[in-house]
């Protein structure tokens, strides 16, 4: 939850948002972790769900209503 990254996102410079532009809150964050093992036990399906679907969203992002965006260079994600 802390500056709506992960670690890997900030490696990548991707950062995780609410898609109608409210805050992420802790309870957003813990479906999310927990969709993403349903996500991961589906032999990773819902994480390749995101390469096939129009808004490239994983099935975690859909549950949660979040999505993945790249964060411009020269803004600091930390």
């Amino acid at each position: 939850m802390w500056r709506g990254t992960t670690v890997g996102g900030l490696a990548l410079g991707l950062k995780i948002e609410r898609t109608n532009g409210e805050e992420l809150t802790f309870g957003v964050v813990l479906v999310r972790s927990l969709a993403s093992i349903i996500s991961f036990i589906c032999l990773g399906l819902g994480f390749y769900w995101a390469s096939w679907d129009a808004e490239r969203q994983s099935w975690h992002d859909k549950i949660t209503g979040t999505a993945i965006v790249r964060v411009p260079k020269g803004v600091s994600l930390i």
